[in-house]
């Protein structure tokens, strides 16, 4: 008996093409039939072919908010839908390979970056870091932060060395953008091997050439390493997790310069730890801060290293650890408010942006894995697979703006566009020497990634929003 199911060369979709694009890239909805083997550029030639485009432009599709990564017949066929049905298809801008764009020596591992974005004339940022929560913001200059494993933090501003510092004793493992309503724009929160983090601000003076930035505040309570930090939206928290497996939380930013500033008041030149005065700089000329900050809470639950932190919205925290574990904290309560238990060490994490509810997490699986706690499958969470690369993963960077878009970078010396949409990634940034150890976006158009190959890399990557 014949086959009823047509050749796929034979069969055609009946679709109906839309857009949230603007009015001059939208063509007729009216449902037009295409061949069903068509794949994503086929379907790009239709398009450009409609709005006479000159020069063409590549698009992407979304079927039922999937990216189109197989024909059209087969990608409906494995979603089980059917062809004998109007197909609504959504066209959105594709993204452009990566370019790479400067490399910048160091003298040691490249093992933390964070995007600044400092004011060129208003305020404002957001975190960067090793485990990459993001970058600066659009409006703003855009300035990076490298920290190394001789212990020294450098500033690159317009693709030159700006100011480079001792900011600890051994390697930085941490470094993230601390959101301030000060005109100076934000600070910068770090933390390594001497088992402290460290708050520094006049970066914006630094960043221009006014020397190096001032140690605000010492934040001390961990008795090893700490793997990684982040700061709240408006930095006024921040949270940090190492290889003691704690995870605390203390004031940071403004909050914390005004407390600083009213204990040195209280204690004039002597007196209490909270407002200890000290020598600008320290042993191994490292500078010291006049504030030393205990932490204000400590979040319980993982028993080994706390190797990833991400604070996405005012009240949430992830946590991911070398337990097996990744957390979601009530930041009010100081308590954990779900929980993953996979199989395998995880090393690091970035939850999207503004709250979304989605966390990014990788570590020896090599797998990236997408968790929805506000799903359920089964009677496990949510949790899906997206494999690509060939060793562990070490860092993970949210796109600052989109829900979408990730970083990561891994030990197989690559770093990898993904949109989230799809199983596999979109581009592949190759060219590193050795393994990656981090990632950050820098601003919403830019990518640093930094590791053993002792070089600060930078790239292009334009995500359509």
């Amino acid at each position: 008996m014949a086959d009823p199911t047509p050749p796929e060369t034979d069969a055609v979709v009946t679709v109906k093409f839309v857009t949230r694009l603007p009015a001059e890239l939208r063509v007729p909805e009216t449902p037009i039939a295409v061949p069903a083997n068509l794949t994503r550029y086929g379907m790009s030639q239709i398009i450009n072919h409609l709005l006479a485009l000159d020069p063409a432009r590549p698009f992407d599709f979304l079927v039922q908010g999937e990216l189109l990564r197989l024909s059209l017949h087969r990608q409906l066929e494995a979603r089980q839908l059917s062809t004998e049905t109007v197909l609504e298809v959504e066209y959105v801008p594709a993204v452009l390979p990566p370019q790479p764009k400067e490399e910048h020596p160091h003298e040691d591992w490249v093992s933390a970056v964070a995007g600044l974005g400092l004011p060129s004339s208003s305020g404002g940022a957001r975190g960067g870091s090793k485990g990459g929560k993001g970058g600066g913001s659009g409006g703003d200059e855009p300035v990076i932060a490298s920290g190394c494993y001789d212990g020294i933090v450098r500033l690159w501003r317009s693709g030159e060395e700006a100011c480079s510092w001792a900011a600890h004793k051994g390697p930085v493992q941490a470094a993230a953008a601390v959101a301030s309503a000060a005109g100076e724009g934000p600070m910068l929160l770090t933390a390594g091997n001497d088992n402290v983090a460290r708050l520094w601000r006049g970066l914006a003076a630094a960043a221009r050439g006014g020397g190096a930035p001032e140690a605000a505040a010492v934040l001390k309570g961990h008795s090893d390493t700490i793997q990684d930090a982040a700061a709240s939206p408006d930095g006024n928290l921040c949270c940090t997790g190492g290889w003691d497996s704690r995870l605390l939380l203390w004031r940071c930013g403004d909050a914390l310069l005004a407390a600083a500033e009213a204990n040195d008041e209280e204690a004039g030149e002597g007196g209490k730890a909270g407002g200890s005065k000290k020598r600008k700089v320290g042993a191994n000329g490292v500078a010291a801060a006049q504030h030393v900050e205990a932490p204000r809470a400590e979040l319980t639950g993982h028993s080994q290293c706390v190797a990833g932190v991400s604070w996405p919205a005012a009240g949430t925290i992830a946590s991911c650890s070398w337990d097996h574990s990744v957390r979601l904290w009530d930041v009010g309560a100081a308590a954990s408010s779900d929980t993953f238990n996979h199989n395998k060490a995880v090393h690091c994490l970035a939850a999207a942006p503004g709250g979304e509810g989605l966390v990014a997490f990788g570590g020896a699986e090599k797998a990236l894995r997408v968790w929805d706690p506000r799903q359920r499958s089964g009677e496990g969470l949510a949790v899906r697979a997206c494999s690509s690369h060939t060793d562990w993963i070490s860092a993970i960077a949210w796109h600052p703006t989109s829900a979408h878009h990730i970083v990561t970078a891994s030990h197989d010396a690559t770093a990898k566009l993904w949109d989230l949409r799809a199983a596999i990634p979109l581009h592949t940034l190759e060219g590193a020497g050795d393994k990656l150890l981090c990632a950050a976006w820098v601003g919403p158009g830019t990518v640093a990634t930094g590791g053993a190959d002792c070089k600060l890399r930078t790239a292009t990557m334009e995500v359509a929003q």
